[in-house]
């Protein structure tokens, strides 16, 4: 697509793109979208990072760029998750041209971090327009399983009744305090992955403390997806119960 493509739409449009542009036209474009759209950029280039460190990617080969609105700023190779270097937002955007080269520079303002990069090939730049979740959520927590508990107690056992949620005592805060059938108090701690001996060794000390306090027995549930072999043993030897709760299934 040429740049003369979306000069003077009257409609910003979602998504722009140039495939071996003049430095000029890609100059043009990421000024024009770099604070409404995602700007990717792929090319030959060397980047450079100054700030609380200083890092440098001097050997000249194809490297991603994504620059997002917020200001987010990143560098991307071929491997691994993370940017080779990166800024945060806030941070902002400078694009100029100098000595025929295409340059960017990410300069965030505190603390003062700065991206500088180079691009003497530019092999594609495009402009995309994203969406933002406003009502993100991470399902499978601990919060979670608490929730599904609290709504539901027959998840851990019938005639279970939950009287206190995060309660406090001087070892910590316990999960879920509830009630059985019998009347004994039952301390529930939750774990969103596998139970290893800390997780015992909390209860434990839950169990136990309760247990000084009110003068009587009290259970003790660990909930969880899975328990290692060792937990599971302590967890014997201590007299408590496990539970198996996958939290993706409760949503």
């Amino acid at each position: 697509m040429s740049i003369t493509n979306f000069i003077g739409r009257e409609t910003t449009p979602d998504l722009e793109y140039l495939v071996d542009p003049t430095p000029a036209e890609a100059l043009r474009l990421i000024n024009l979208r770099k604070s409404t759209h995602v700007i990717l950029i792929y090319g030959d280039m060397t980047a450079s990072y100054e700030g609380r460190a200083k890092s440098q990617l001097e050997d000249l080969m194809p490297r991603l760029i994504i620059s997002k609105p917020d200001g987010t700023f990143m560098v991307h190779e071929s491997n691994k998750e993370r940017p080779r270097l990166w800024n945060p937002p806030p941070s902002t955007l400078y694009a100029s041209i100098n000595l025929g080269i295409l340059t960017l520079r990410s300069v965030r303002q505190s603390p003062r971090e700065i991206v500088v990069v180079d691009i003497p090939v530019i092999r594609f730049v495009s402009a995309v327009r994203l969406g933002v979740t406003l009502n993100y959520r991470v399902f499978g927590r601990e919060e979670d399983v608490v929730n599904a508990i609290i709504s539901n107690p027959s998840i851990i056992e019938d005639s279970l009744q939950i009287i206190a949620r995060e309660y406090h005592t001087i070892v910590g805060d316990i999960d879920l305090l509830g009630k059985d059938s019998k009347g004994n108090l039952v301390v529930i701690e939750c774990k969103r992955s596998q139970a290893g001996p800390e997780a015992v060794n909390q209860l434990k000390r839950y169990v136990e403390h309760l247990s000084q306090k009110e003068g009587k027995n009290v259970r003790g549930i660990l909930v969880a997806p899975s328990i290692s072999s060792a937990a599971y043993h302590y967890l014997r030897q201590y007299g408590l119960e496990f539970r198996r709760v996958e939290p993706k299934e409760l949503v």
